[in-house]
Parts: C-alpha cells; sequence; structure tokens
C-alpha cells in the first residue's frame, strides 16, 4: 500500500509539472492575442471617430485646404497637416523629438519604399500617445483619388511598428475617408491578404469588417 501511495503522488506530481509547463507555454500567446484584440478594438473606435470628424471638416476648414493649394506656400504639407490635425485628435504642442527615429514597415517586414503612397516622415502624436503618419498626396483630389493618406500607430513608438499589426490607415478623398483596403469586395481576398505573409495593407478595412487575427 505504501508503494501505491507513493506511485500514485509520483504520477499526480508529473500531472501537474505538466500542466504548470503548458499553462507557462501558453501564456504568451494568450497575453498577445488579448493585446492583438485590444489594439483592433481601438481602431474601430479610432476610424468611427475619424468619420465624424471629417464630415465636420468638410463643414468648416475644407475650403482652407483649397487654399493652401492655390498659395505659393512651399511646404504645403506641413501647413495642410496643421488645419487637419484638429480632426485627427493631434496634439501639436507635444514635442515630436523622440519620433525622430521612428520608423515603420509593411507586416512582413519589407521596407516602404520612399515613392510609396504612404512613406513619410511627418509624424505627429494623437492626445492618447498613438503616433500619426501623414502625407499630402494631391490637391486635385477626387472621391476615387486620395488626397492624403494617414496611418495611425495604435502601439505608440513601442514595437512591432508595421502596418496591419499595431499601425493601421486611411486615405481621405473628396468628402469621404476609406480604410486601407476598402476597394476590395471580396472578404475571403481581404482575410487571404491580411493574414498572409504581405504587406498588411490590407488589414485596415479587415478588421473593420470583423476580420479575426
Amino acid at each position: 500500500m505504501k508503494k501505491l501511495k507513493a506511485f500514485n503522488m509520483v504520477e499526480i506530481m508529473i500531472v501537474v509539472c505538466l500542466l504548470v509547463t503548458t499553462v507557462i507555454l501558453c501564456l504568451p500567446v494568450i497575453f498577445n492575442n488579448s493585446k492583438e484584440a485590444r489594439i483592433i478594438a481601438s481602431w474601430k473606435r479610432l476610424y468611427l471617430e475619424a468619420q465624424t470628424n471629417f464630415e465636420v471638416f468638410n463643414i468648416s476648414d475644407a475650403e482652407l485646404i483649397n487654399s493652401v493649394c492655390r498659395s505659393n506656400v512651399e511646404n504645403k504639407e506641413s501647413e495642410i497637416f496643421k488645419i487637419i490635425s484638429p480632426y485627427l485628435n493631434v496634439d501639436l504642442s507635444k514635442s515630436t523629438k523622440s519620433l525622430k527615429s521612428y520608423h515603420y514597415k509593411f507586416k512582413n517586414g519589407a521596407q516602404i519604399p520612399s515613392q510609396s503612397n504612404i512613406y513619410t516622415k511627418l509624424f505627429a502624436y494623437q492626445e492618447n500617445g498613438n503616433v500619426v503618419a501623414f502625407k499630402w498626396l494631391n490637391c486635385n483630389c477626387t472621391e476615387t483619388k486620395p488626397c492624403a493618406s494617414v496611418l495611425f500607430d495604435m502601439n505608440g513608438v513601442k514595437a512591432p511598428n508595421r502596418i496591419g499589426r499595431d499601425i493601421f490607415g486611411l486615405y481621405l478623398y473628396r468628402n469621404r475617408i476609406a480604410a486601407f483596403g476598402e476597394e476590395e469586395p471580396d472578404g475571403d481576398k481581404l482575410e487571404k491578404d491580411c493574414n498572409g505573409h504581405t504587406s498588411g495593407m490590407s488589414c485596415s478595412e479587415y478588421y473593420l469588417r470583423g476580420g479575426k487575427f
């Protein structure tokens, strides 16, 4: 009986050790999934807020952009950003010195080409600490040709700084905004593009449609 009890205790200890090890191994995955879920939820809220703000912008200050475009101002991008920044909840009073070394990449780790529509060095902080990247594209924009691209790093300056993981974006058009990937009607293709080893551009729209990570 003593041998049997001892053997059973050894078995129990082995099972307990295995359970503890399994929990420890699963914790990083659970933590990462929870973190990603919070980031995606924040992106959805931000996008809805941006839609409302842009409606106000079109009524209040859209003509100011046209004035800058018609002017001889040398750096139109920064001047336009000053006009748009309140509608992006950007805090222009906050120092951007910590963003001098900030850079971001595609989801698969590839560098973003300097000629890309989403490549910029104009960064600022939102009031909540998110990083905003802004690029003015065209004064002759339309409802199908974007005026500007805006990216939001929902994780601030912290890694991974990857599009589709903690960075999402939208295009500003004449009278509307649209998330990256909005033009793709096929939900299955959006999911494939987002979850694969890709640029991650389509993730902005994919998660807005309720996609899972």
